[in-house]
């Protein structure tokens, strides 16, 4: 009936469906734990949403829950310190100055 390759064909999509599915689940439910306000301001429902509606609770999140994909207006954006940092300016036909 199922010939070899058609079968590790089936397998492959299977585990890759899988990944894709639990990757989504887990990059969702990781921003909503970081994020400080979500749409609705339920946290709980939007957790319950992404795991119990397989690929569509973590879409529907991607595109509904999340208040701005955008960094607020005054916060510094900065380093792996999460410091602002300067930007050197060069002096005409020269190279940045360290601490300029």
């Amino acid at each position: 009936m199922w010939s070899d390759w058609q079968q590790w064909a089936l397998g492959i999509t299977v585990v890759l469906w899988g990944g894709v599915q639990y990757g989504l689940a887990v990059y969702a439910l990781r921003d909503l734990v970081r994020r400080p306000r979500v749409r609705g301001d339920n946290k709980v429902l939007w957790a319950l949403a992404i795991l119990t509606l397989p690929l569509v609770g973590a879409l529907l999140y991607a595109s509904m829950g999340p208040t701005s994909f955008f960094p607020r207006a005054g916060r510094p954006v900065g380093g792996a310190d999460g410091g602002a940092r300067p930007i050197p300016i060069a002096p005409p036909g020269g190279t940045p100055q360290p601490g300029a």
